[in-house]
């Protein structure tokens, strides 16, 4: 009866709750598996997301445990405004580098589509040798929309033309959510903000182990935006009381990224469509997903998608405080 006792209350681990809950730590265990797999990833990276922090962390575990995967993530982000003709160059640059292989024929050749395809078609053949590794793109809307649309499609190929083991594997991230953005065969992730114990835990991280109750409030006002997370806990570190006090001061504490928010809410503002509908959200709760606007809504990181049991989505505020915009104006 002892032996039975012990395995009942110990069978499950007294964290399982926690980890059930936590969306985007269950989301990094399923990108791990699929690039232990070798299958590309894109994934889509809401704005404030922190999405090289998310994988960075992913990298550094794919060299725990078997298979190896060795990662490096690298930003698109000096690619903005550039011509594809420069982000084609660029590419083919950052895989050799990382690679370790040299370019076959002048560097010239690449300065075209056609050359970039060729080169690239190459480049994925000769990477699949070796140790496996793993290239970790983000930032892909700072990209031309054909460069991308040429980098997802020529690995794409490359993965279903593939004849000898996978050696080498592409995750694209960025901020898109549009049909040329996925890989054939393989649904896009999407990167979500923290669940309400994932950013307790990011704000005990910076602050330390204050009142749990006010922390919670504190988070309940944000809710899980990493971004706003780490400002929230290095910019007012031993005032969290002070901010579930005053709503207003969470916004002067976020400083920059209010800003930005306040852009996008004008953005958005200007049209009477969009306007009303944040409203609505805002006033009403969660609605169910409208293409026709949410998607606008959704790429200025003012709202979420949440998936429900029956497969629908439905499109909710994606911070409690982010309200206080639709509801001033």
């Amino acid at each position: 009866m002892a032996l039975l006792r012990g395995k009942r209350d110990g069978a499950f681990d007294t964290d399982q709750y926690y980890l059930e809950q936590a969306v985007r730590a269950r989301l990094a265990r399923k990108a791990r598996i699929r690039l232990r797999r070798m299958e590309p990833v894109v994934l889509v990276t809401p704005r404030w997301s922190q999405a090289q922090r998310f994988l960075d962390d992913v990298a550094v575990d794919l060299l725990v445990g078997d298979p190896i995967v060795r990662s490096r993530t690298l930003s698109l982000a000096p690619l903005a405004g550039r011509t594809p003709h420069q982000a084609w160059s660029w590419l083919v640059l950052a895989l050799t580098e990382f690679c370790q292989l040299s370019l076959e024929g002048p560097a010239w050749q690449v300065v075209s589509r056609r050359g970039f395809r060729h080169v690239m078609r190459e480049l994925f053949a000769r990477a699949d040798q070796g140790e496996r590794r793993c290239l970790m793109i983000h930032g892909a809307e700072h990209l031309q929309v054909e460069a991308l649309r040429d980098l997802v499609d020529l690995f794409g190929e490359h993965v279903r033309e593939r004849r000898g083991p996978a050696r080498f594997n592409l995750l694209v991230a960025g901020m898109i959510d549009a049909p040329h953005f996925a890989f054939p065969d393989s649904d896009p992730l999407v990167l979500p903000d923290f669940a309400a114990g994932e950013a307790l835990e990011v704000l005990v991280e910076h602050v330390g182990p204050e009142d749990e109750a006010r922390l919670r409030t504190a988070v309940d006002i944000v809710g899980g935006i990493p971004a706003m997370l780490d400002l929230l806990g290095t910019e007012a570190a031993g005032r969290i009381a002070d901010l579930v006090a005053d709503r207003a001061a969470v916004w002067r504490v976020l400083g920059a990224i209010a800003t930005e928010v306040r852009r996008s809410f004008d953005i958005v503002a200007a049209d009477e469509a969009l306007l009303a509908r944040m409203e609505a959200i805002a006033r009403d709760g969660p609605q169910p997903l409208d293409p026709t606007c949410d998607e606008a809504l959704l790429r200025a990181g003012l709202v979420l998608a949440q998936g429900q049991p029956d497969g629908s989505r439905r499109t909710a505020i994606r911070a409690p405080f982010l309200a206080d915009l639709a509801v001033a104006g």
